[in-house]
Formats: structure tokens, C-alpha cells, sequence
């Protein structure tokens, strides 16, 4: 019996430091937060193409590398698994003409090294479309890309479900703008930076976030914001929103009830075409709660076993 005793208090113990390290393994874990490089091409910015680490805090940015051959990231997105999307739009000026056309490549990224490990045109089945933006539905996978102008087709702010192996685009439904920016929160909910173009002046107008139905496109709620924000991500944890404003810069979050900005701090000359958070990996503490569990379970059986 005695040693049977000290068995089980060994069990306990064991137990204890099991739970202590799972609670601290379950606390260490956080997002990282990248950022798919693209200015507008015109002698501001630096490092366009590039994939890179950007500072939740000050904004700040770090390149990774950059894959061969691309002159504007337009989007990025994480899927469920891990894996790294991006689109392209060619270099040049700011959109409408005069500025960069032409169709959009759907690349596979290694998030290590930037490096293109696959790489396809994005169509709707008879053209090579422009997609501005990319989001990952979680759960499901489902990339989802918004329409920009850069293809000169009319097709802008058209909401597309892309196949990730082939770019073939299905159409989902059409925003009605003419700028827009996707992130999904981990809840599922589809955000979307918006804005129109004035044809009579080529202002601006009509800056807002918007959520939307993703089975149809349709705006479900809108907000007015001070910025464009031409990227857009939802940090899991927490779904704090995070926007970037392009060439001007600057990193913020964005209440998503009013649309109030906090900035986080400049990018520099390093413009932001589009961020993506990659969720930190399953935490270890599920593991080690299993393990917890299969200890207390053996030492329930022993205890029995050992009654009078």
C-alpha cells in the first residue's frame, strides 16, 4: 500500500507540472502578421513584389524575400492549412488609366523565403481578370478574391470564389465598387474596405467598411472610415481589424462598429499592398491537457485496483 501511495502522489505531481506547462505554452502563442509589398511604381516605395514581416506594434517592416518575376503583391491570404496565396497586379501608376493592366497571377508563396512555388493566371473562364484582393474563409478554405480596375474590363468590385490549383474565378456576386480590400474573422464574417471613383474629377468618395453576405455579395452593414484601406487583416486572437493605407504608409486598427482609426505606426518606404495573419500553430497545451488526462485516468485505475 505505501508504495502504491507514493505512486499515486507521484502521479499527482506529475499531473500538476503537466497543467502548469500547458497553461504556459497556451499563453505564449500569437499570430504573425504579413504583408504582400506593392506601391504604386511610381519611385516612392521600395521592395515592391516583396513578401514580408510587419511589427503589430510599430508598423514597422522586415523583408523576407521576393519572388521572382513579380512587381506588385495586390493580395495575400493564409488558408486553413497554412498555406500562403498571393495576387499580383503589374507595376506602373495608380489605377484608372493611365496605370498598370493586365490579369492577376495567383501564386503560392513559401512563407520562409517569398519564393513563388506555384504560380497561375487568375481567369473567369474566358479572360485573365484583375483580383485586388484575397481572404481565406475560415473553416473552409474557400479563397475569395474582389475585382479590381487594372484588367480594364468593367469588372471591378465583382466578389469571386478561386480555385487555388487551377485560378479559375467563379463569381460570387458584384460590391457596386469600384475599390475594395477583403479580410474574413475567425466568426466567419467577411469585412471589406470600400470606396467608389467620381468619373467627373477622379476623386475618391463614398470611403467606408463594409461586411458582406459571402454567399452573394450583398452589404450587410457599412461604416464611414478616413482612409482607403487598399489592405486588410483580422488578427485571430482577438479579431482586432488591421488596415493599411498604401502609399501613404501608414499601418492602423479600425473599429469595426464606427470605423474609428488607431494608428499603429509607418511602414515606411515599404508600402503595404495587403496583409495576412498566420495563425499561431495548435498550442501545445492541447497535448499536454491529453497526456493530463491519460496520467489521471491511470491513476484513478490504480487507486481502484488497490481498494480493500
Amino acid at each position: 500500500m505505501t508504495i502504491l501511495r507514493s505512486e499515486t502522489n507521484l502521479m499527482k505531481t506529475l499531473l500538476v507540472l503537466i497543467c502548469g506547462a500547458a497553461l504556459a505554452a497556451g499563453t505564449s502563442n500569437a499570430s504573425t502578421l504579413y504583408g504582400g509589398l506593392g506601391g504604386h511604381g511610381n519611385g516612392d516605395s521600395t521592395n515592391d513584389g516583396s513578401l514580408a514581416l510587419v511589427d503589430q506594434v510599430t508598423g514597422a517592416v522586415t523583408v523576407i524575400g521576393h519572388p521572382a518575376g513579380v512587381s506588385r503583391i495586390s493580395g495575400l491570404a493564409f488558408d486553413q492549412n497554412g498555406m500562403l496565396f498571393a495576387t499580383t497586379q503589374p507595376g506602373g501608376g495608380f489605377p484608372p488609366p493611365p496605370g498598370p493592366t493586365g490579369a492577376s497571377q495567383l501564386l503560392r508563396l513559401d512563407p520562409g523565403t517569398g519564393a513563388a512555388l506555384a504560380t497561375v493566371t487568375v481567369t473567369d473562364g474566358t479572360n485573365g481578370i484583375a483580383i485586388a484582393d484575397l481572404a481565406a474563409q475560415p473553416g473552409t478554405g474557400i479563397l475569395f478574391g474582389i475585382r479590381g480596375p487594372n484588367d480594364q474590363l468593367n469588372g471591378q468590385g465583382k466578389l469571386y470564389t478561386i480555385n487555388k490549383t487551377t485560378g479559375l474565378a467563379t463569381l460570387v456576386g458584384n460590391t457596386g465598387d469600384f475599390f475594395g480590400s477583403l479580410a474574413f474573422a475567425s466568426d466567419g464574417t467577411l469585412y471589406m474596405a470600400s470606396a467608389d471613383l467620381d468619373f467627373a474629377t477622379d476623386n475618391i468618395i463614398n470611403i467606408g467598411l463594409k461586411t458582406l453576405n459571402p454567399t452573394n455579395a450583398a452589404t450587410l452593414s457599412f461604416v464611414p472610415t478616413n482612409d482607403l484601406f487598399g489592405a486588410l487583416a483580422v488578427r485571430p486572437e482577438d479579431s482586432a481589424l488591421f488596415g493599411g493605407n498604401g502609399d501613404s504608409a501608414q499601418l492602423f486598427r479600425i473599429n469595426v462598429t464606427t470605423g474609428t482609426e488607431t494608428l499603429v505606426g509607418s511602414t515606411g518606404r515599404t508600402f503595404i499592398g495587403d496583409l495576412a495573419f498566420l495563425p499561431a500553430p495548435e498550442p501545445a497545451s492541447l497535448t499536454l491537457f491529453a497526456v493530463g488526462c491519460l496520467v489521471l485516468g491511470t491513476m484513478r485505475r490504480i487507486a481502484m485496483r488497490v481498494r480493500p
